[in-house]
């Protein structure tokens, strides 16, 4: 009796235990705000470090996100080495009228949870985005993203490769 008692016990232990771990999968979500009033998982965006920046502008004639590559080193000689801070993403549009911004994985690569960020932007607007690190590991299979103006399919956008 004792011995199917304690093996039902351990077994509740371990199903709560995997379900825990299932729950850190999505471990806060992605913040948007200014960097006065902007935190996410419970730190603020003006105690952080940008780690990367987008500009909308003008080149060659064409409406473009800028950088058109960016890289998000997240080894532990890069972003990642810094004890679990969130990523900071500065995004302002240097045009003089609305754009969009759109950060998402590859639909056909992704994993269960995608990320797909969608803001507008007013024209000389900044947005900070913040990413628990957790959460852009998960995102995505094949290390890459990729952001373009969700209102206007002519802008160009570019691509952020992800190093884990």
């Amino acid at each position: 009796m004792h011995r199917v008692l304690l093996s039902v016990l351990l077994s509740l232990v371990l199903v709560a235990a995997g379900s825990t771990g299932a729950l850190a999968l999505q471990s806060g979500g992605v913040e948007i705000g200014d960097l006065e009033t902007g935190s996410v998982v419970g730190q603020s965006f003006k105690a952080l470090d940008v780690d990367l920046e987008f500009t909308a502008m003008m080149v060659g004639g064409k409406k473009v996100w800028y950088p058109p590559t960016s890289v998000l080193n997240l080894t532990k000689s890069g972003t990642g080495g810094r004890a679990g801070r969130p990523v900071l993403l500065k995004v302002t549009n240097a045009l003089d009228t609305e754009h969009g911004f759109n950060l998402s994985a590859d639909s056909e690569q992704a994993g269960p949870w995608v990320m797909d960020i969608k803001i507008v932007l007013k024209p000389g607007e900044t947005k900070y985005i913040g990413v628990p690190t957790s959460d852009l590991t998960y995102v995505t299979a094949s290390n890459t993203m990729k952001y373009s103006c969700q209102l206007h399919d002519a802008h160009l956008g570019g691509q952020l490769l992800v190093l884990r």
